[in-house]
C-alpha cells in the first residue's frame, strides 16, 4: 500500500494560507495538520472499503493477503486502537513486536534497491557477527605445510550502540478498523518512516551514535569520535574494463575475494548527468559489456561522489523498538504523533566493500565507428 502525496489542490490552498496569514508560525502548524489529515484520509478510507468488501467476499479477502496475527501483535495493535480513542497512551517501555519489525523490513526490501545491498540481522538480537571470508585454496590437505593462505576477518556489530527515531502519525480513524487492517496500515507508515533513515545511515552514517556509512573508514576516527571520510578516487572516468581495473582490485582485495556483480550507488541527479551517459549508448541501451553493473539511486547519497559497491557485504540490525506518544508539540486534531525509538546500527564487512569515486569525472560513452576504406578496382 502506497501513501499518496499531497494533492495539487491542497498545495495551492496551503500556499494561499501562508501568504495571507499574519502569524506565520500558527499558519505553518495549521498547514502541517491539514497535510497529515489529507495524507492519511484516502488510505484509511481505502482500508475501510476493503474491510467492508472482505466481509462478504471470501475470495477478495484472500487476495488482500492479510496476516494472521499472533497474540503479541494483537495486544500491540489493540493498544494502538485504544490510543486512537484516547483511552490510553503508550508508555516508555512499550515495544513493537519484533515480528512486525521483521515483516516491515521485508516490505522495505521489495521497494528500495538499497536494501538489495544490505544484510539485515534479526530484529530480536542486540549483537550480530559480520565477516568476510577470503583466501586461496590448496589441494595439499589440512596439514601444517598447507601452502594456501586462508584469512578470516570477523567483526561484531553492536546493534545497541546507535539510535534511530522515526516519527509516526496515527490517525484516530484507525479505531474503526479490524486488527489485520490496522496491521496493514501500521506497517505501511512504519516502512515509510524507516526507509529514508536506513538509506541515510547506509550512505552517510558517521559511526558515532550512527551506523558507519559506506563513505566512511571503518577503523579510523576523528578526535570527535566520528569516522574519517574515505579518499575519493578521481581516476575512474569510465566503466570500460581497463578503466575499472583499479576499482576491481580494490573490491576483490587484490584477487582474494570473488565478485560477480557490482552496484553503482549515486544521487539521482548524478545518475542523470554522469552515470547514465557513461553506461548507455545513443539509443538508450545498456552497453553489453556493462551487464554486470547495476545502478542504485537514492536522494540520501551526496552529490558529486558515488561508490562501486558489493551486495550483501553490509550488515544492519535493529533491536528493542519502542514507541511513545510525542507530547512536545501542538497536538493534531485528527491524529496522534508517536515516536518510534529503535536501537540500530550498521557497518560493512570491510572498507573494500565500497570503492568511492568522483562521479563528475565520468565521460560520456561514445560508440566506436569502424571506417571501411573502399578500394577502387
Amino acid at each position: 500500500m502506497k501513501i499518496e502525496n499531497q494533492t495539487e489542490k491542497f498545495q495551492k490552498e496551503a500556499l494561499e494560507m501562508l501568504e495571507k496569514a499574519e502569524n506565520k508560525s500558527e499558519a505553518i502548524l495549521e498547514v502541517i495538520q491539514k497535510a497529515q489529515e489529507l495524507k492519511y484520509e484516502e488510505v484509511i478510507n481505502e482500508l475501510k472499503e476493503e474491510q467492508e468488501k472482505a466481509k462478504s467476499d471470501e475470495q477478495y479477502a484472500k487476495s488482500l493477503n492479510l496476516r494472521i496475527l499472533n497474540a503479541e501483535e494483537k495486544e500491540f495493535y489493540q493498544k494502538l486502537k485504544n490510543l486512537a480513542k484516547q483511552e490510553i497512551t503508550f508508555k516508555q517501555d512499550d515495544i513493537i513486536p519484533t515480528s512486525i519489525v521483521d515483516r516491515t523490513l521485508e516490505d522495505i526490501q521489495k521497494e528500495s534497491k538499497i536494501m538489495d545491498l544490505i544484510s539485515f540481522a534479526p530484529a530480536n538480537v542486540s549483537k550480530w557477527i559480520t565477516g568476510s571470508y577470503t583466501g586461496v585454496a590448496s589441494w595439499h590437505g589440512l596439514t601444517e605445510e598447507l601452502k594456501g593462505e586462508l584469512e578470516a576477518t570477523i567483526g561484531s556489530l553492536n546493534i545497541e550502540l546507535a539510535e534511530l527515531d522515526a516519527y509516526i502519525v496515527i490517525p484516530k480513524a484507525i479505531s474503526d478498523l479490524a486488527l489485520p487492517f490496522v496491521d496493514k496500515f501500521f506497517k505501511s507508515i512504519l516502512k515509510e518512516a524507516l526507509l529514508l533513515g536506513i538509506e541515510d545511515g547506509y550512505c552517510n552514517g558517521n559511526g558515532k551514535d550512527e551506523p558507519i556509512g559506506i563513505y566512511k573508514q571503518i577503523n579510523t576516527t576523528e578526535e570527535a569520535g566520528t569516522h574519517k571520510d574515505k579518499d575519493v578516487n578521481t581516476d575512474l572516468t569510465s566503466f570500460k574494463p581497463k578503466a575499472m581495473a583499479g576499482a576491481k582490485k580494490y573490491l576483490t582485495k587484490n584477487g582474494k575475494r570473488k565478485i560477480d556483480k557490482i552496484y553503482i550507488v549515486c544521487n539521482p541527479n548524478d545518475e542523470a548527468d554522469y552515470v547514465a551517459p557513461a553506461i548507455y549508448d545513443d539509443k538508450g541501451n545498456l552497453i553489453a559489456s556493462y551487464k554486470n553493473l547495476e545502478v542504485v539511486t537514492t536522494s540520501k547519497n551526496p552529490q558529486g561522489k558515488a561508490a562501486l559497491v558489493l551486495p550483501k557485504k553490509y550488515t544492519m540490525g535493529f533491536s528493542n523498538f519502542k514507541v511513545k506518544k510525542y507530547d512536545q508539540t501542538l497536538a493534531l486534531k485528527n491524529a496522534d504523533l508517536l515516536v518510534g525509538n529503535v536501537y540500530a546500527n550498521g557497518r560493512a564487512d570491510d572498507d573494500n566493500v565500497a570503492y568511492v569515486f568522483d562521479v563528475t569525472k565520468l565521460e560520456e560513452y561514445i560508440t566506436a565507428v569502424k571506417v571501411v576504406e573502399k578500394v577502387s578496382p
